[in-house]
């Protein structure tokens, strides 16, 4: 996972997401003055879990959106900080089969959360109808993956002047956010790419 650092930003925490549900929030202080070449250790990980995601935040909401279509929304204040060489505490409940797949900074409450599958599939709502819970919860479903639309794959935050790139293994397609389809929470979404392995979508 590789994050780019503005010069001008008044982040306070980097916000660490594991594919299993784990988060963890370090001071950015941590990261910014450290000199060495060969880099620092960021965050312990439990035997069989692996990095899913890295954001840099104050004091903002998160959303964390899983492969089976759960997501959950919860302050970023409800996660003390802690030192760099630490596991973290949990962030979402997930079921065996699931993993988190994008975590969010929710900046704007009037943006809307888009959510993508592998099959190419594409919808959007506003982020707003997200309840605020608590964190360690099993959140709410916000899509339901068939074997037509595949698992999800990606979520992002969007309004209507960002543009999107979504990424397959065999091809691309960059959209507006505009172009995709506003649904509710329970819709499969419309086709936005000819692509049965969807592996990456970023607002570009």
């Amino acid at each position: 996972v590789m994050y780019s650092i503005y010069r001008d930003t008044d982040a306070k925490y980097v916000f660490f997401a594991t594919k299993n549900g784990t988060v963890k929030k370090t001071s950015l202080e941590e990261y910014v003055k450290t000199k060495r070449k060969t880099g620092v250790a960021a965050i312990n990980l439990r035997e069989g879990d692996a990095l899913s995601s890295v954001n840099l935040i104050k004091d903002e909401d998160i959303v964390m959106l899983t492969k089976n279509g759960m997501a959950i929304r919860f302050n970023s204040n409800e996660v003390a900080a802690s030192s760099r060489a630490t596991i973290g505490i949990k962030g979402i409940e997930l079921k065996a089969d699931d993993e988190v797949v994008s975590v969010m900074t929710v900046r704007h409450n009037d943006d809307a959360l888009a959510v993508f599958t592998g099959r190419g599939m594409g919808k959007k709502f506003p982020v707003s109808e997200l309840p605020v819970n608590h964190r360690a919860g099993k959140g709410l479903i916000v899509y339901k993956p068939t074997g037509v639309t595949g698992d999800v794959v990606a979520g992002t935050l969007v309004s209507d002047e960002d543009s999107i790139l979504i990424v397959s293994k065999s091809t691309s397609i960059c959209i507006s956010a505009t172009e995709i389809p506003q649904q509710s929470r329970v819709s499969l979404g419309n086709q936005l790419i000819k692509a049965t392995d969807v592996t990456t979508v970023s607002k570009v």
